[in-house]
């Protein structure tokens, strides 16, 4: 029992050093921070920051239902689901009025909220924005191209749902026997430059993520790139070691195997590639001359 209170004590001396930092400069932040893809997937830095904020953000409804411990005791602040909507589009010229109305309101949302978050770390508050998985990955970044120059900003990198399904898959995704590359990319959107048949040329390991995505479009073009007998897999929770599972096919039968209607929205990231299979196997088999050993 002692060796284990010995063990923390250097954990507790250090949050205990930091509460005190900035209690004595009241020096406030506006800190980003990847909470992982499961519960116990957050890094030691992310729980200290969460731990001496004072101000908990996060997207509605998510932190009641994911984080409730870490918010107890927390002033909890919330942004709608459709906040990034119309972001960086002018509201005075979108045609449609009913879609102009909203874009009016979520810009005066989005404004009232940087205000808000402004005020609160110039009056020396930390304001912990908690995001699943990797924040850099599809989160909510604009807070950080929003804010004033003057406020400081921090993100916490967390494990994101790339990194853990790899993980679920025991597979590295740059190993593809001819191929190195791995995208990420997700479904086609008007306007959009780069294309997915466009990233399909190459043959790369492809890592789709899943949010409105079009399967049957997805897979006619995938079928006109990418062998029949081509690996594929789906994993869903990824991370989380009771929910997590993994889908296995190809890319000719996937359409047929799956049923898409039982994969959680939101929740499941999809890899296409020779990876799957030959492992760290790669097409020239000869071995790289080592450098010369230096001598001590």
């Amino acid at each position: 029992m002692i060796c284990s209170l010995l063990r923390l004590l250097p954990f507790v001396l250090l949050a205990q050093s930091c509460c005190l930092c900035h209690a004595q400069t009241g020096q406030g932040k506006f800190v980003i921070v990847g909470m992982g893809t499961a519960a116990d997937l957050i890094t030691l830095r992310g729980q200290k920051v969460v731990a001496q904020a004072d101000v908990l953000l996060a997207e509605e409804g998510a932190a009641n239902e994911m984080w409730s411990g870490l918010a107890v005791g927390k002033l909890v602040w919330e942004w709608p689901h459709s906040l990034r909507k119309f972001y960086g589009a002018d509201p005075a010229k979108v045609a449609n009025e009913t879609q102009r109305a909203e874009a009016i309101r979520l810009e005066a949302t989005r404004r009232d909220l940087i205000a808000k978050i402004t005020a609160a770390v110039r009056s020396g508050k930390t304001v912990a924005c908690l995001q699943g998985g990797d924040p850099m990955m599809y989160g909510m970044t604009l807070f950080l191209e929003l804010l004033p120059a003057d406020v400081p900003t921090e993100v916490v990198p967390g494990v994101g749902a790339f990194q853990a399904a790899s993980a679920a898959l025991r597979r590295s995704p740059p190993y593809g026997y001819d191929t190195n590359g791995v995208i990420l990319t997700m479904d086609d959107w008007p306007g959009r430059l780069d294309v997915n048949e466009k990233l399909m040329a190459a043959g790369s390991t492809m890592v789709f993520y899943t949010m409105n995505l079009d399967y049957p479009r997805l897979f006619e073009q995938l079928k006109r790139f990418y062998p029949p007998e081509t690996p594929v897999a789906v994993v869903c929770d990824a991370g989380d070691p009771d929910q997590q599972r993994v889908i296995r096919s190809t890319v000719a039968r996937f359409l047929a195997d799956v049923d898409r209607s039982k994969l959680p929205a939101n929740r499941h990231i999809l890899f296409v590639g020779k990876f799957l299979e030959v492992g760290q196997a790669r097409k020239d088999f000869t071995p790289r001359v080592s450098e010369p050993a230096v001598k001590k």
